[in-house]
């Protein structure tokens, strides 16, 4: 479990069920959570960073204002644990329900 997530979730009032839930998320893919801690240290993302199915975090968050930081870390995942689901998000422009 990572440390330094779980106090940011906290710190912008994420409710706990919902901290456990994406803590999960994180700690099934080691590399996603170092860039991600990362971030929340230095507020930028890192050179050389891991890339799923064409996509980094930084690359991902220049598709979208809402994908800043956090989603776009939590996207990456997703483009690993759902391909499919999460390409068609990317494609379609993040249309918002």
């Amino acid at each position: 479990m990572s440390k330094i997530i779980e106090e940011y979730y906290m710190n912008s009032n994420v409710p706990s069920f919902l901290i456990k839930d994406k803590l999960d998320k994180f700690s099934k893919h080691k590399d996603i959570t170092e860039e991600f801690e990362y971030w929340i240290v230095n507020k930028k993302y890192v050179e050389n960073a891991c890339v799923v199915e064409g996509y980094s975090a930084e690359m991902l968050s220049k598709k979208s204002p809402y994908l800043v930081g956090e989603a776009a870390f939590i996207l990456l995942i997703e483009l690993r644990e759902d391909t499919e689901k999460a390409l068609k998000r990317i494609n379609e422009g993040f249309k918002r329900k």
